[in-house]
């Protein structure tokens, strides 16, 4: 019985040791790829959201206390299939796949980090043809606002 649970530990162990962050994934796409990458925090997103005049958005933003943009654009396929490869290493670890969508070349993943009724990340990965974006947000967000938060108004393919 010692040797059975022994094994499942060392197993368990190797699954999580090999499990990415968002954050992770980050910093091998910006080495690989030279995608550019802008942090920003609670001050930054609400003064952004303040020069927008959408009130719409803010009740959304305001349990988001940080995250980052990482954009790859008009990128040579070897650099979006890198994206691609690098992004779907998220699928399946720390993280639960909320939503997939398809537009043609279009692909919308969003996916969640969760801690009770609440979203401590999300991670929003948009890819086309040449251009890619994961977007974190960190913050103590209710589950039931994720629709608002990608909808129509925060991603948009034209």
């Amino acid at each position: 019985m010692k040797k059975i649970l022994t094994l499942l530990v060392a197993a368990l162990f190797c699954l999580t040791g090999a499990a990415k962050t968002a954050e992770e994934v980050i910093g091998e796409l910006k080495k690989a790829t030279g995608a550019m990458v802008i942090n920003f925090n609670k001050e930054i997103l609400a003064s952004q959201l303040g020069k927008t005049g959408d009130t719409d958005l803010e009740p959304i933003f305001k349990n988001i206390d940080n995250g980052c943009v990482l954009v790859l654009q008009d990128a040579d396929k070897a650099k979006v299939e890198t994206f691609n490869s690098k992004t779907d290493e998220l699928d399946g670890s720390v993280y639960e796949p909320l939503t997939t969508a398809f537009d043609g070349d279009h692909r919308v993943k969003v996916l969640g980090r969760a801690e009770g009724d609440s979203l401590k990340e999300i991670v929003v990965i948009v890819a086309d043809g040449s251009d890619c974006v994961m977007v974190c947000f960190n913050g103590d967000i209710p589950k039931d606002k994720i629709g608002q938060l990608v909808n129509n108004k925060t991603i948009n393919f034209n």
